[in-house]
């Protein structure tokens, strides 16, 4: 007993002293850490270079540690934001080539870091031979767009610099080399710096392994990492320290950045793909690891689905995907590499065949979770300085840099302006195009009218108009007033879009009905009370549409498995006398049971809690049609005169921070959510409502792409691109 009283004496005494010893570093290295001062640069030097320095695997919280007083220096100094979303996956070579890029993985089809493409029949795999050919490489990186137009680019082992991409590399690079010290790093890119005007870069990248080499075999928590913290932290010193005594600390616009952030992993947090289907080895190929992917040999769709049922529904920390199936806002479905089913894990699980192997710190997973978020600030004569801004995705570098650079991106996935306001001097934007409005679906004459109110021979169809349908005839100055209150930041634009648009004005919504579709393309409506139940009525005709452009029941009796859904939930509906309007066809959409039910969960429970908590809403909504899954419209010329069914439904919610009513809001103060739900899941996961909600969620940008439309036109360029591009990686409370 005395001895292991000793034994955790001793340890206690240890464990103190790691302790102080710890608080006495953190202190000593903050009371260590100078101001980096952004001064004048000398008027001979030129234009300025953009220097990005990529700290791998550097979560966001990691500054919180107090470990790493440059890094904070420069976060004071210049901007800085909580954390910078990556892109999914959440792997190393995907998120440094967006990042460079602009565009999502599925995009430049650098998808993991290990993977097979079906054309070249051949493997990627980092560090290998093949991984350095061009032909992997999709995108345009920035190095190449500023060698295009005539300015000189660097790179220290930027992942893809050693790729001879378009047969292109960097003006000045090098392979590379795991056994170049980070001093050596750091000291060239000074040399770049310097350079003559005629031979310096325009842009410049910095990469280091650390801290995540460390935190995959050890874990984000442990102390190892922290020495990890405390040595990135002494190469900044050496990189800020070395430009401000060269003079250059004001000539150059430093940013820096991580490509992901670490979970936990550890013993006991395997998934085991042969637990659940039999002899998986012999009937697929397995991509192991936190982000783990699941490819069957036989191409038979039923083969995949039936691996998906054997998986789903197991663990609620494990959930698979038909890779066409994924969540719209993770962009990574459009490219033949990513394979037949997907593993969506919770932070710290991995998957395998049948090993029990483990790292201690994996990432790969969704990039909404708070673990993945990474490291970004940036400090420089462009920038602004000593602010905080709200978080972005790190697709939104590229055009950033470009205008640094003084360069024309090319096409990529990002938002032009989207990072306008971390600049002093933003460059000018021009407001969206002017669209003429279009025009309204009129009410027939008395002497039409019966003749209209049989068109969709549906159910519900009237023998003689009744008081309700008269309220469809709305006055002129009255649809101005619903247009202000139900679309008050104007009518969606809906550009090329062959949608033969008409709107469309009742007391509680407002409808942009799509004469070609047969249904709405959106409806718009603000809520500030809580809904109620209303009886079920049968589907009636629209007497404002004409036999060419209305839809008919029969017709959607003909689609199977599917049913007339209404895109206006009735249960919003105020005016008793008036619970018919939700049931006339022009507000019907088609809607699988599934999605129904989610809608229902959306729309009518969870939008009344949001009511109930932040005042009125505004809410728009309806199909998107993108059976490719590109995230764009299809092509609607191609569509008949059965009702086409759309892939998805979508919802964008606007709230004011204030509580002020959405058309009262100052618009600095505006909020937005969005969510995209699928008409179908062959192979539903099981989720509780909230956790659907989330992981069904979008950026308002993601719905504006998937439809075609142009949303909150109204709005000034900066506070109409804020509400498109922001994050919610949370449900509003």
């Amino acid at each position: 007993m005395e001895s292991r009283r000793i034994i955790f004496l001793v340890v206690g005494i240890l464990l103190v002293s790691s302790s102080i010893i710890g608080i006495a570093l953190a202190l000593f290295v903050n009371r260590a850490a100078p101001k980096y001062k952004v001064d004048e640069c000398p008027a001979e030097y030129g234009l300025n270079p953009v220097l990005i320095v990529s700290l791998d695997g550097f979560r966001a919280d990691y500054l919180e540690r107090g470990l790493t007083p440059h890094i904070q220096a420069l976060a004071d100094a210049g901007v800085h934001a909580p954390f910078m979303k990556p892109s999914y996956p959440s792997v190393t070579f995907p998120n440094h080539y967006t990042i460079v890029t602009g565009s999502y993985p599925e995009t430049h089809g650098i998808i993991a870091n290990k993977f097979y493409d079906p054309e070249f029949k051949s493997v990627f795999s980092v560090g290998s031979e093949e991984s350095t050919n061009g032909r992997w490489w999709g995108a345009q990186p920035i190095w190449n767009t500023v060698n295009a137009q005539g300015k000189k680019s660097a790179t220290f082992f930027w992942p893809g610099s050693d790729a001879d991409i378009n047969g292109t590399h960097p003006t000045y690079w090098f392979p590379y080399d795991g056994d170049v010290t980070f001093e050596d790093r750091v000291d060239q890119v000074l040399a770049w710096v310097a350079m003559d005007e005629s031979e310096r870069p325009s842009f410049i990248s910095l990469y280091f392994d650390e801290p995540d080499h460390t935190g995959h075999g050890e874990g984000p928590d442990s102390p190892q990492v922290n020495d990890q913290l405390v040595r990135v932290d002494g190469m900044i010193q050496r990189l800020t320290q070395g430009l401000m005594d060269q003079g250059h600390a004001g000539c150059v616009n430093l940013i820096i950045i991580a490509d992901h952030g670490m979970a936990f992993s550890g013993e006991g947090k395997v998934f085991k793909v042969a637990d659940y289907i039999a002899n998986v080895s012999d009937r697929a190929y397995t991509y192991t690891g936190a982000f783990g992917r699941v490819d069957p040999k036989d191409e038979d769709p039923e083969v995949k689905f039936g691996m998906m049922e054997k998986l789903v529904c197991q663990d609620p920390k494990m959930r698979a995907y038909d890779y066409e199936g994924l969540p719209t806002r993770l962009h990574f479905s459009n490219n033949p590499r990513i394979e037949e089913i997907v593993m969506d894990l919770e932070p710290g699980y991995t998957l395998s065949v049948t090993s029990d192997w483990f790292l201690e710190g994996q990432h790969g997973y969704d990039n909404y979770d708070s673990l993945m978020n990474a490291l970004f600030l940036a400090a420089g004569p462009a920038f602004q300085e000593k602010i905080e801004v709200e978080p972005f995705q790190n697709i939104e570098l590229y055009n950033l840099m470009c205008h640094l650079a003084g360069i024309v991106p090319a096409p990529n996935n990002g938002t032009q302006g989207s990072l306008d306001h971390i600049l002093k001097s933003p460059p000018p934007r021009d407001p969206l195009p002017e669209e003429s409005k279009p025009p309204t679906a009129e009410f027939p004459s008395e002497e039409e009218l019966p003749n209209r109110l049989g068109i969709s021979g549906c159910p519900g169809d009237l023998q003689a108009p009744e008081d309700w349908v008269y309220s469809l005839d709305v006055p002129e100055a009255v649809k101005s007033e619903l247009e202000q209150y139900h679309l008050p930041w104007g009518i969606p634009h809906s550009g090329d879009l062959p949608a033969d648009v008409s709107l469309l004005h009742h007391g509680e919504y407002v409808t942009g009905y799509s004469s070609t579709l047969r249904m709405p393309l959106w409806t718009s409506f603000t809520i500030s009370g809580f809904t109620h139940q209303v009886p079920i009525y049968e589907w009636s005709s629209d007497p404002r549409l004409t036999e060419e452009n209305t839809p008919t029941c029969a017709a959607y009796d003909e689609l199977k498995n599917v049913s007339m859904g209404p895109l206006f939930p009735p249960g919003h509906s105020k005016n008793s006398t008036l619970e018919r309007v939700p049931y006339v066809v022009s507000n019907a959409v088609p809607m699988t049971s599934q999605v129904s039910e989610k809608w229902q969960e959306l729309l009518v429970t969870k939008l009344n809690s949001w009511v109930m908590n932040y005042g009125g809403v505004n809410v728009i909504a309806g199909p998107i049609f993108d059976n490719d899954a590109d995230s764009h419209p299809d092509d609607f010329t191609g569509f008949g005169a059965t009702p086409e069914v759309p892939s998805d439904l979508f919802v964008v919610m606007t709230r004011c921070k204030t509580h002020a009513s959405p058309e009262m809001c100052d618009p600095s103060q505006l909020d937005a959510q969005a969510f995209i739900y699928p008409l179908v899941q062959r192979v539903p996961n099981c989720m509780e409502p909230a956790e659907y909600m989330l992981m069904f969620s979008s950026k308002v940008r993601d719905v504006e792409l998937a439809t075609g439309l142009d949303l909150y036109p109204n709005l000034e360029f900066h506070d109409r691109v804020r509400t498109l591009v922001r994050i919610h990686d949370k449900l509003w409370n």
